[in-house]
């Protein structure tokens, strides 16, 4: 019985903390509850690969549960174990299976390269200030889920990337994949654009920036300064595509969109 009540407790611990998560995440932690519950019919529907994902989350989870948090991680946690729970319930309903390849396979010391992932992404969602970036976090995880060509190493590697991006890197990782068209960014560079102001320089260094970590490029030319940054001819480019897809930047809101090219075009 102790077992069994140990265990109730530890799921209601962390129903308490996704429902606290739901203010940053957006929408009901209903789909996410019902992903990370430990009912033996759900673990049946979902196979055992998708189980597998279910029982990663709830594990892992559970770890975060145990640690000390302050009021706002917790909600910071809670929010990006919905915002994933739900991104592999939505997998799931298109038919589509998760990986296979020994992602969610238990290694020599019980531990799997799933669980090491989903402890980076929810460590460094816990400490996140700019929250507008933790429900992109979490579509990150589950779409590693499902992407048997991203190794756990490349996971590791984009998600530290992820984590030092700021929102407004990702909107422009959304605008140079999908949007530029619609904006009209300027086709020259800045050398002769005289007095800069401050929030242009700004959206510059964080292209530069971009263009350094080889995320996007300006049609091939070289860039060796924030003035030579030419916003129309910007693309993704080699892993910025990876990043911007598994992050799913496509479905930033125009609203927060509009504003960071503004000074760019």
């Amino acid at each position: 019985m102790t077992n069994e009540n140990d265990a109730q407790e530890a799921n209601d611990k962390l129903r308490r903390m996704i429902d606290e998560g739901v203010e940053i995440a957006g929408g009901a932690g209903g789909a996410a509850l019902g992903l990370l519950s430990s009912d033996p019919i759900l673990t049946t529907a979902l196979g055992g690969a998708g189980a597998a994902a279910a029982i990663t989350l709830r594990h892992v989870g559970n770890e975060f549960v145990d640690r000390f948090l302050g009021p706002r991680e917790r909600k910071r946690v809670g929010a990006v174990m919905a915002v994933i729970a739900r991104g592999i319930h939505a997998h799931r309903a298109k038919g589509e299976e998760v990986r296979a390849d020994g992602f969610f396979d238990a290694g020599p010391g019980g531990r799997r390269d799933a669980d090491e992932v989903a402890e980076s992404v929810l460590l460094k969602c816990q400490r996140e200030p700019e929250e507008k970036k933790i429900p992109y976090m979490g579509h990150f995880f589950a779409n590693v889920a499902y992407s048997p060509d991203v190794s756990a190493l490349m996971a590791h590697q984009l998600a530290k990337h992820a984590e030092q991006l700021t929102y407004r890197q990702f909107c422009l990782l959304n605008v140079a994949m999908y949007r530029k068209p619609h904006y009209r960014l300027r086709s020259e560079d800045y050398r002769d654009h005289g007095n800069i102001g401050i929030e242009l320089i700004q959206g510059l260094y964080e292209l530069f920036d971009l263009y350094n970590r080889g995320f996007v490029n300006f049609d091939g030319e070289a860039v060796f300064s924030p003035t030579d940054v030419k916003p129309g001819s910007m693309q993704t480019v080699g892993l910025g595509v990876v990043l911007a897809a598994l992050l799913k930047v496509k479905v930033i809101p125009d609203d927060d969109l509009t504003p960071v090219v503004a000074e760019l075009r």
